[in-house]
């Protein structure tokens, strides 16, 4: 037995572990209301982040207000991220702006001594998330891909190409299987939805 199990399971053993449960309640993580951009200096009072949410190179990603952000989310910004007002990222997903599964091969141990823009076969482009877009748990956004306004990523999904307005995508890789308009169409009679829809619902189709 390890001295680490020794102590573990020691009298000492339930004092380290009334401590441990002390501090993983004081770091749960907990929503933070309001977002001051380093993009341009703006504050979005309706914004929300989970204080465990890892962005960076967070000067290159761009909100808008009401996005709500969960627990572990990892936001890669490098090659700038883009989210639209209302859009939701659920736990556990990354949106990642740059790859280099192909260029650690092509370039090397020269890899790390060549710049971005020199290496060959790197990946480092813009992600665009519409408005209203709902990203499932768990979801993988690759570089490049644009997402269009109220479309849903499913749980899991890894999203390599664009998803179009109002697209359902689910699946390795992601794949359309539906429309959120064919979702939404059956509420559009409540006088909730009438009044606050984030949509004119004779917008372009699929």
């Amino acid at each position: 037995m390890s001295l680490k199990h020794k102590l573990y399971f020691s009298p000492l053993g339930y004092v380290l572990h009334y401590v441990q449960c002390t501090l993983k309640w004081i770091h749960k993580p907990f929503m933070v209301y309001g977002y001051k951009s380093k993009y341009n200096g703006r504050y979005f009072k309706e914004v929300r982040i989970s204080s465990s949410a890892i962005i960076e190179n967070v000067e290159k990603l761009i909100l808008s207000d009401n996005v709500w952000i969960g627990h572990y989310v990892w936001i890669e910004s490098s090659g700038w991220v883009e989210i639209g007002e209302g859009s939701q990222i659920s736990n556990g997903s990354m949106i990642l702006s740059h790859s280099s599964h192909n260029a650690i091969r092509l370039n090397g141990f020269a890899y790390m001594k060549l710049d971005i823009a020199d290496r060959v076969g790197y990946i480092h482009k813009k992600i665009t998330i519409g408005e209203y877009v709902f990203v499932g748990v768990g979801a993988i956004i690759m570089p490049g891909v644009t997402i269009g306004k109220g479309a849903i990523v499913g749980a899991g999904a890894v999203v390599t190409k664009d998803v179009p307005q109002y697209g359902i995508v689910v699946g390795c890789p992601a794949k359309l299987v539906g429309s959120t308009k064919d979702i939404d169409e059956k509420y559009m009679n409540n006088p909730v939805v009438e009044k606050y829809y984030y949509d004119n619902f004779n917008s372009e189709t699929l």
